[in-house]
């Protein structure tokens, strides 16, 4: 901090004191002071820690000056004093101070910079002693400029649309602050609309959004500004331009602190002159061929496509104009029946976005709406009637042989097919069944059904064609002369010009000569054993495996004597009573009553053998199941219990144990002793015995059981009943009997049984 006074002057008096010191300084002044004086070296802004040089004509930003600057003078060599003089050349104002110690600053003091911005000249006198007396030293002058910041920016805007059409000779275009927009306090926010590559302002308001009635090439800028020092009443619409007010703002180099967006948002306005022209379908209908069809138009080429623009052909299906495909060529494939149509779209791809297109949901209709002519506001054109085309879908779809190999059966055979449910016919079409023969498809039949009768072998083909009565006459068709191929070549199908559909393959059918297909099937019994009751028994069958039974045959049923098949009965229906006991089979017979005469066939005496012997023997179509249903019928109510008493299988077994018991045995009597045999029970204890012999054995209600007993000899010992027996247990005295082996035998009516015994005593 300085401690000496600095001393500032009136103006008034500045000359007088200039007078004044210089006479003082003649007279005391000598040359030694002179040669002593010091000099001035330049002038730089200071804080006392941070300093700037000063360059004579220099531009410093007041923000780049150090902090709480002031000018120093800097010396070299003996001085005491300066006179500053400081003119700001903006306002022509003076300011006068002398300092009397180092460093000589302005203001006085060390104290801060105080005249703010604009351009300032300094003049410096140094002076060889105090208050600028003695012999001046030294001057030096320089002009400088002080500005001050301004953060004042105008930022950036998107066009809300790059490219916006007239409508009814008007149109709004406007633009989105990006939000990067610096605002000092006092300025405010404002728009300019600008016309043309010179941005001939024609507009501007607080809001960026424009009415505009011409085409061109528009630009909205945001401005910012203080409304204070900035007078917006300068601008002249369709005169000022954008460069204009560039040119005095401190962003173009002028005074006035504001911020102008020169690149702006850049919108063209344009008058729609787009139209879509219109098309001529190449042919009024198509006919799907294996599915697929090609539609197509020609351009007429009265299209207007502005610059910038594209057109596109756009394929619609039905009255809605369901968009179904889109492509650049007039042409398209399509794989269903159904009323099409091609249009035209004339637009610019910047404008309308063709992604909001959904095939198969967005229409014509749609995209008619967004645009102009639709009452939309994009320019664009669409030819919404377009060239019509009628895609007709006959698909005579296929069939199955019902089956795949037909005898003839007495010189005729009918065979037949059926649709596979994938036929199309469309309105005004009609369907026919056609049948043709051999490898090259003669046509030897046709029909509203499929099925025919024929009557020669050979190899056939059922047919399906579906065609439009109009267009195809079936007159033409001469049966046994005209094939299948003839008529494709006829048909679009096939290359011809006519929309119709053949089954080409068809339905194959092989008829071959008569063979016999009879099957007598094969029979089971679900009960097969049952008893004599009351002297009769009641037994049936089933058949496992059906029987086929052609037409003209019936199916009969046959009863034999299991072992001999001596046919005993004859029924329409498996079912059979019987009175005898022993082994029996039912059996199936098809036949054909015109060619096998069961009149033959004598109960008790013909054989089951005898009628295939006869079948066979005479070529004659007929078929017995030969085997049958083997049923065992038990005869005796004490059988039966004696039977059931041990035979104890299940249901599920029976078959099998009858069809083996007539394998084991030739006769009913052979297997009924054998089961008697191998099933009775008797027991004999002690054995060897001393006395008494006890017997066990098993009786039958009405069984009278004897016994007798003989020695080796076959001397008769002893004898008795089943009174002895006490209904199947009982003793027999044997003290009276001499030791050694004994025969003894149990009979009754039913059965006989042997054993052997021992006497020891």
């Amino acid at each position: 901090m300085k401690l000496e006074t600095t001393f500032r002057f009136p103006k008034s008096t500045i000359l007088l004191l200039f007078i004044f010191s210089f006479s003082l300084q003649s007279y005391s002044q000598d040359s030694d002071e002179r040669r002593n004086c010091g000099e001035i070296e330049g002038f730089e802004f200071s804080n006392g820690s941070e300093s700037m040089a000063i360059e004579n004509g220099g531009s410093y930003n007041i923000a780049d000056i150090p902090s709480n600057a002031f000018i120093n003078l800097l010396v070299d060599g003996y001085s005491q004093s300066v006179r500053y003089a400081v003119r700001n050349d903006n306002t022509n104002e003076y300011d006068y101070i002398t300092e009397n110690v180092i460093p000589y600053t302005y203001p006085a003091g060390n104290r801060a910079w105080n005249l703010g911005t604009g351009t300032f000249t300094i003049r410096a006198d140094l002076y060889r002693r105090n208050n600028g007396s003695g012999p001046r030293c030294d001057r030096e002058m320089i002009t400088f400029t002080i500005s001050e910041t301004c953060n004042a920016f105008a930022g950036t805007a998107t066009a809300t649309a790059s490219t916006v059409t007239l409508v009814d000779g008007m149109a709004t275009i406007s633009a989105t602050p990006n939000g990067d927009a610096v605002i000092p306090d006092g300025f405010r926010m404002g728009y300019v609309l600008t016309l043309g590559e010179n941005l001939v302002i024609v507009d501007g308001d607080d809001v960026s959004s424009f009415p505009v009635t011409e085409p061109g090439n528009y630009t909205i800028h945001p401005i910012v500004y203080n409304p204070d020092t900035f007078d917006v009443s300068i601008v002249e619409f369709g005169v000022t331009t954008g460069v204009d007010v560039l040119g005095l703002i401190s962003q173009g180099g002028g005074d006035i602190c504001a911020s102008l967006d020169v690149t702006g948002a850049p919108i063209t306005v344009e008058s729609c002159t787009a139209d879509a022209g219109t098309l001529m379908a190449n042919m009024d209908s198509a006919c799907l061929v294996d599915g697929m069809a090609t539609i197509s138009a020609t351009f007429n080429n009265d299209a207007v496509i502005p610059d910038g623009y594209s057109s596109i052909y756009v394929l619609t299906q039905g009255e809605g104009l369901v968009i179904v495909n889109a492509g650049a060529e007039a042409s398209f494939q399509v794989t269903e029946g159904g009323n099409y149509t091609i249009h035209t779209l004339v637009y610019n791809p910047d404008t309308l976005d063709l992604s909001i297109v959904e095939l198969g949901i967005t229409t014509g209709f749609d995209v008619f709406g967004l645009i102009i002519p639709g009452g939309g506001t994009i320019c664009a054109a669409l030819d919404v009637t377009g060239a019509p085309v009628s895609v007709e879908n006959p698909m005579a779809g296929t069939l199955t042989a019902n089956m795949d190999m037909v005898s003839l059966a007495n010189g005729t055979a009918t065979i037949s097919a059926t649709p596979n449910g994938d036929i199309n016919i469309p309105d005004g079409y009609s369907s026919i069944y056609v049948l043709t023969q051999g490898a090259g498809l003669v046509i030897v039949n046709a029909g509203a059904e499929p099925s025919f009768d024929v009557t020669e072998a050979g190899n056939y083909t059922i047919h399906t064609l579906v065609y439009n009565p109009n267009t195809l006459d079936l007159g033409i068709v001469e049966i046994g002369v005209t094939t299948g191929v003839d008529v494709l070549g006829l048909i679009s199908q096939g290359g011809g010009d006519i929309c119709a559909s053949l089954d080409v393959t068809g339905a194959p059918v092989e008829v071959t000569e008569e063979s016999c297909t009879a099957q007598a099937g094969t029979m089971y019994s679900n009960n097969p054993i049952s008893c004599l009751m009351y002297g009769m028994a009641s037994i049936e069958a089933m058949q496992n495996r059906p029987a086929v039974i052609p037409d003209g045959y019936q199916q009969l049923f046959v009863l034999t004597e299991a072992f001999s098949l001596t046919i005993l009965n004859v029924s329409p229906t498996p079912n059979f009573d019987v009175s005898n006991r022993g082994f029996y089979r039912i059996h199936s017979l098809v036949y054909n009553p015109e060619t096998l005469d069961l009149s033959i066939v004598v109960p008790g005496e013909t054989t089951g053998f005898d009628v295939v012997n006869l079948i066979n023997n005479n070529d004659i179509c007929a078929s017995l199941d030969v085997h049958g249903a083997v049923n065992l019928v038990l005869g005796y109510n004490w059988f039966c219990s004696f039977f059931n008493n041990y035979y104890h299988k299940d249901a599920e077994n029976q078959s099998t144990d009858v069809n083996n018991y007539i394998k084991d045995y030739n006769s009913y009597k052979t297997f009924e002793d054998d089961f008697i045999a191998n099933n009775s029970e008797i027991n004999l204890f002690p054995n060897p015995v001393k006395s008494t012999l006890n017997v066990s054995i098993q009786t039958f209600d009405d069984e009278v059981m004897t016994y007798e007993m003989r020695d080796m000899s076959g001397r008769q010992v002893a004898n008795g009943s089943n009174n002895s027996l006490n209904a199947g247990t009982g003793q027999i005295d044997v003290t009276n009997l001499a030791n050694g082996m004994y025969i003894i035998t149990f009979e009754s009516e039913y059965r006989t049984i042997i054993k052997k015994v021992m006497v020891n005593k």
